[in-house]
């Protein structure tokens, strides 16, 4: 049995015909969302400390209850409560004998009867309920039946009760796709983005990636929904229920963002991977092979992905429960030898302005669409000693209260980097600054009790920062520091690490303020505090608590004080600005003013793509529509290999939407990082052409 088969089309209704009664990527066997092992669901349960877990009904009513309902649907006689997944039962040995039969044997056939008539399945699952309803796998079975069943209110009251139970997030995915059928797509997508899916697991949080696309593309903005599916390990070659059923969704959101060329190479994909013939993607491929481009095929757009896809038979009737495999997550590092843009080549390169040929002017900026801005600092805005070419005209269109800048860099306190920041033609105050040192401050102080010695490798404004939070800082580990902090400064040397080498074998608490191996400046690339990082691991064996980004301590104190509720993250790498923003969950581009290069983007894995990719940060004054990877841009990719060629669909096509259309059709075919080094892409567009040489891939 599917979510897939059973989510809602407009109204409610379900749609589980189109498909032919297959899963529309379901899982097999035990994979229901958050399962553990043998199947068993989850919830952050722990013996005796289960909420509800242990709460004896009384003798009486465990009697009531273990007699026939009339309303019970019947038990066949070769159903018996042994059929029962073993972790299961053991969750009823707080009823007596007789009622814990009679709820297992309801159990059982709910996973018997979940694919053939689940109207049926949630018969027993609410019977199972009328005599164990302060039993939380119970609930959650009622609430999968009924989700099942298209019942999407009770469904939706069931899961909440069972989450309140059993605690955790992993039915996080399925409340979500209840709101969907209820019709409140937006709900949905607020529970998809809020502070407990942020904890998901990365097996719930592909479901949670699915659901969110579909709600998308409910409220028919279908290149989120492709911008949202990126967020997946998207790599072509996997097999099995996950990457069987992200394929479709991929699929299906391509399909309906107009990208029918691309669709046809994912449901490809979809196929190869179904070894279980779980969907009907080879049926869907036949579809759009007979029909012409701009015909409508399959499904309407409103219901175009197979949401999240639970077996409610692991939860309760599966003998020998499958675990479903782990999303594989591929983080390749980003090369740390790209050289930062010089000022030739960018000002070799078109910058987007609001004023763009042929776009209304009241087509809102990429900034527009965002409440606040959070600017990296070096390589983003300024390197070293001067400002990127256009920053400083770019970032003075934005609103001066929206704007923040977020730094890696914990050498200076916030009212140095903004009197920095003033000398080189920026408009900032302190406010606007907020830095790694002061997120790893305050990360230091709920790790150690007040007043405590902290050992500072860094600056003295680290130090000062420490001060700030109530701590005591030292510079040697003799005073017993029971932490020590690490960030950049240009004078670090080998005493300073062997203090801290030395306080960290006794014992003391580690924070590293960022781990970014590398400086950008306007030499070049200099050592980041990450290299001198990883020499204390080297010597420790020890692995520091991390503020900076890609960890969510900076980013999470930035959102709150600018008090954003949608955010745009803005920098030059992908290993720290990207990553960082995929993390907390919101939007970001990447711009090719610094660290990262075009080709670390082509090859990048899922956790670090960007929603938005630009040359320069003109991309924030400019139509949001010319920057993001999932936009409909009229250029097509052809070639194979490390030879691709770029030509325009039409005579006004921007030359500036051409990167980010390289790089979302490049994701839709995969590239390995080799292929990404030796990659050529070439276009008879001057324009294009030029961009392509000055980002060195042309």
């Amino acid at each position: 049995m599917s979510a897939g088969d059973s989510r809602p089309a407009r109204g409610g209704r379900p749609d589980g015909d189109r498909q032919g009664g297959r899963s529309g990527g379901g899982r097999s066997g035990g994979g229901r969302p958050g399962s553990g092992a043998a199947g068993r669901p989850p919830g952050g349960r722990s013996g005796d400390g289960r909420p509800g877990a242990r709460r004896p009904a009384g003798n009486a009513e465990n009697a009531s209850r273990a007699r026939k309902h009339p309303d019970d649907p019947a038990l066949p006689d070769d159903i018996a409560p042994a059929d029962l997944d073993p972790a299961v039962r053991r969750d009823l040995r707080t009823l007596d004998k007789a009622n814990a039969d009679a709820v297992a044997r309801h159990l059982v056939m709910v996973g018997r009867l979940a694919d053939e008539d689940p109207v049926l399945a949630l018969s027993h699952a609410r019977a199972a309920r009328n005599r164990a309803s302060r039993i939380g796998v119970v609930r959650e079975t009622v609430g999968i039946a009924a989700y099942h069943a298209g019942e999407w209110q009770e469904a939706l009251s069931e899961l909440r009760a069972a989450r309140r139970i059993l605690g955790g997030s992993a039915l996080l995915p399925l409340i979500a796709d209840c709101e969907r059928g209820l019709g409140r797509p937006e709900r949905a997508l607020e529970i998809a983005r809020g502070d407990d899916a942020r904890s998901l697991t990365a097996d719930d949080r592909l479901e949670m990636l699915i659901v969110e696309a579909g709600a998308r593309l409910d409220l028919g903005e279908a290149d989120k929904a492709v911008v949202t599916l990126q967020a997946a390990d998207l790599a072509p070659g996997q097999t099995g229920p996950e990457a069987t059923r992200l394929f479709y969704a991929y699929a299906e959101a391509l399909l309906a963002a107009g990208r029918r060329d691309d669709a046809m190479t994912w449901f490809m994909n979809a196929a190869s991977a179904d070894v279980d013939d779980l969907t009907d993607a080879e049926l869907r491929l036949v579809e759009l092979a007979d029909s012409p481009p701009g015909l409508p095929t399959g499904p309407e757009v409103s219901s175009a992905v197979a949401v999240v896809s639970p077996e409610v038979s692991a939860a309760v009737a599966v003998v020998s429960p499958e675990v479903s495999a782990a999303v594989p997550v591929v983080s390749p590092e980003v090369s740390a030898a790209v050289a930062v843009v010089s000022p030739e080549v960018s000002a070799a390169v078109p910058v987007a302005s609001a004023a763009v040929p042929g776009v209304p002017s009241t087509v809102p900026t990429l900034a527009e669409e965002f409440d606040a801005v959070l600017l990296d600092l070096d390589g983003t805005v300024f390197a070293g000693h001067r400002p990127i070419p256009g920053a400083v005209e770019a970032v003075a269109e934005l609103p001066h209260e929206t704007v923040r800048y977020v730094t890696n860099n914990a050498s200076r306190r916030p009212a140095q980097v903004a009197a920095h920041l003033c000398e080189l033609g920026f408009s900032a105050t302190p406010d606007q600054v907020v830095t790694s040192a002061q997120a790893g401050a305050r990360l230091v102080a709920q790790q150690v009790p007040a007043g405590s010695t902290v050992l500072v490798v860094g600056t003295d404004g680290l130090a000062a920062e420490i001060g700030e939070v109530g701590l005591v800082p030292t510079r040697s580990a003799d005073d017993a520091p029971r932490a020590v902090i690490q960030g950049h400064s240009p004078q670090t040397d080998w005493a300073a690490l062997s203090e801290a080498a030395l306080a960290i074998a006794a014992g003391a608490v580690w924070v590293a303020t960022n781990v970014d191996t590398t400086l950008p400046s306007e030499r070049g690339l200099l050592v980041g505090n990450g290299s001198m990082v990883a020499a204390v691991a080297s010597a420790t064996k020890a692995s520091p608590l991390i503020a900076g980004k890609p960890a969510l301590p900076l980013l999470r104190d930035a959102i709150a004080s600018v008090g954003a509720a949608n955010p745009l993250v803005v920098g030059d790498r992908l290993d720290t600005d990207i990553e960082g923003a995929n993390a907390v969950g919101v939007d970001s581009l990447l711009v090719l003013t610094g660290v990262s290069s075009l080709r670390d983007v082509l090859a990048a894995p899922a956790a670090r793509r960007p929603t938005h990719i630009g040359v320069t940060l003109g991309a924030l004054t400019a139509p949001a529509a010319l920057s993001a990877v999932g936009g409909r841009h009229r250029w097509t990719v052809t070639g194979r290999g490390s030879s691709l060629t770029i030509a325009a669909d039409s005579d006004d096509a921007d030359p500036l939407s051409a990167i980010p259309a390289l790089v979302a059709q490049v994701w839709a075919r995969g590239m390995s990082a080799q292929e990404a080094a030796d990659l050529t892409v070439t276009s008879a567009n001057s324009a294009v052409a030029d961009l392509l040489g000055g980002l060195g891939v042309g």
